[in-house]
């Protein structure tokens, strides 16, 4: 049968379309993996979402923020203060916008975008200074104010770790005071898999319960959390309930994790938020791990959340790495938001074939679903290629390129920057006759995650070629993916 036609311009592809990904900032920034030092690298993480008039607000950690008319395309606003290092958040209260961020006081603006003013730090009621880690800030239907975070209890066994979270409301009038100390709501519990430490949650005594997030849907209060280890697969969000009030009656969610990825190319699904969207959806905004230069090497996701019968959360598509709707496109996106396409190009090692390459680094590693390895071309290929054959004609529609600036070193003024590449499809074997699918020679943009559709043309095999990068980069591909459907007509 022939396969209907999709259109794919209101589309996304995790990791987010980010233009301009932020510095990282954690010491050391030295780790040698490879032979070479990685002087530098780039991470965006933690995201906090405000849904305003038809728009997303994403604040990251490193900088912010990113703007979203269609839920698609994202612009970079810069923000003043633009790094607040990790976790920032901002909620609209009483016609101004408030803003924290992890180990910080409280900020003031009267838009979404800034500039933010300095209040001063949270006032805990014996007058002492408090900086929330991993703050969220929370306004309720009643108009009340609330902070929530993460906390290191007392340590009293050396490999033992005690983490949890409270809550505590604010002053409506100094919302930089605190009306109580704050509320423990729950603790590390190693009865619950996902919290345990560790690539494969081995540590059953300790575990890192962070990045909390508040959102209520339908007069229940749902206390998100992610847990256990930025840098690890087992990286994902959970969540707690109450039917009762913001700062008590809190059960645990019979199905957690909420939302998690521990295979494939998108792994992990980590600190991040819940947001209502357009049409009554609700959207997790996660991180995504990559810690190959550093631990906090990171990146961002977005999918489609969820409440089932039980009124608890769950992801009915979980962690996606194909071509989505974005939110509003689908009427029930719930039943099937995908659209379809099908990654091509996965681990296809025998039928790809790259210009050069350098040590260990071959064409292959741009196939091999994983953000670890990476096809990095010779120093001295004019102009590197890698094509590779889909071993049947299929319908071409969409491509993904992941991106690893080699050499990029901020000191020495080696800063990243647009790449600009093409990639095409050859429409007759016998003639080898290519047409071109994408055309970035000419890109002014800065996307290390650079997703693009267009119009399906029935293919055999996709090049991608790479024409220039800024000064002093080499441009290594993490992921090279084309979606498409198999051409039934052929």
């Amino acid at each position: 049968m022939n396969h209907p036609e999709i259109h794919t311009t209101n589309t996304y592809c995790n990791p987010l379309n980010l233009p301009d990904c932020p510095k990282g900032e954690d010491a050391p920034h030295v780790m040698d993996y490879t032979g070479e030092v990685v002087v530098d690298y780039r991470s965006v993480s933690d995201p906090s979402v405000l849904y305003e008039n038809g728009k997303w607000y994403l604040y990251p950690s490193y900088g912010m923020a990113w703007v979203s008319e269609d839920f698609v395309t994202w612009k970079h606003i810069r923000t003043t203060p633009y790094n607040m290092k990790y976790s920032p958040v901002v909620v609209p209260y009483r016609g101004r916008y408030l803003m924290t961020s992890h180990s910080n006081g409280l900020y003031e603006s009267d838009s979404p975008l800034g500039d933010f003013c300095f209040l001063g730090d949270f006032i805990l009621p014996n007058g002492e200074p408090f900086r929330p880690v991993d703050p969220a800030l929370f306004v309720d239907d009643d108009g009340r104010l609330y902070l929530y975070g993460f906390f290191l209890g007392e340590q009293t066994r050396k490999y033992v770790t005690p983490t949890g979270t409270y809550g505590v409301e604010l002053d409506p009038d100094d919302p930089r005071r605190l009306l109580s100390d704050p509320i423990t709501l729950f603790m590390f519990d190693g009865r619950n898999e996902w919290e345990r430490f560790g690539e494969n949650r081995q540590d059953t005594l300790s575990g890192w319960i962070e990045g909390q997030w508040m959102l209520k849907k339908n007069g229940r209060y749902y206390l998100i959390y992610a847990s256990s280890g930025t840098e690890y697969s087992s990286y994902c969000m959970a969540a707690y309930y109450s039917d009762e009030g913001p700062l008590q009656g809190f059960c645990l969610q019979k199905n957690n994790p909420v939302i998690e990825s521990r295979h494939g190319l998108i792994r992990g699904a980590g600190h991040g938020c819940i947001v209502e969207g357009p049409k009554d959806t609700l959207w997790a905004f996660y991180t995504i791990s990559l810690a190959y230069a550093h631990l906090y090497e990171r990146r961002i996701g977005m999918d489609l959340i969820a409440i089932n019968d039980d009124g608890e959360l769950y992801a009915p598509h979980g962690v996606t790495c194909t071509p989505q709707f974005g939110p509003g496109v689908k009427d029930d996106p719930v039943t099937d938001n995908g659209t379809g396409l099908l990654p091509l190009i996965s681990r296809q090692r025998a039928m790809s074939r790259a210009t050069s390459h350098a040590p260990g680094h071959e064409g292959f590693f741009a196939l091999d679903d994983s953000m670890l390895t990476f096809w990095q071309p010779s120093k001295d290929d004019p102009c590197p290629s890698l094509t590779v054959n889909l071993q049947a004609p299929y319908r071409v529609e969409a491509s993904r390129l992941l991106f690893r600036e080699i050499g990029m070193d901020y000191q020495s003024g080696r800063y990243p920057g647009p790449i600009s590449y093409t990639v095409e499809g050859r429409v007759d074997d016998c003639n080898d006759k290519w047409v071109t699918l994408i055309d970035r020679r000419e890109n002014t943009e800065d996307r290390n995650c650079d997703y693009h559709t267009f119009p399906p043309v029935t293919c055999d095999s996709v090049r991608l070629t790479l024409h220039g990068a800024p000064n002093g980069i080499i441009p290594g591909v993490m992921d090279f993916s084309v979606f498409g459907l198999r051409d039934e007509t052929r």
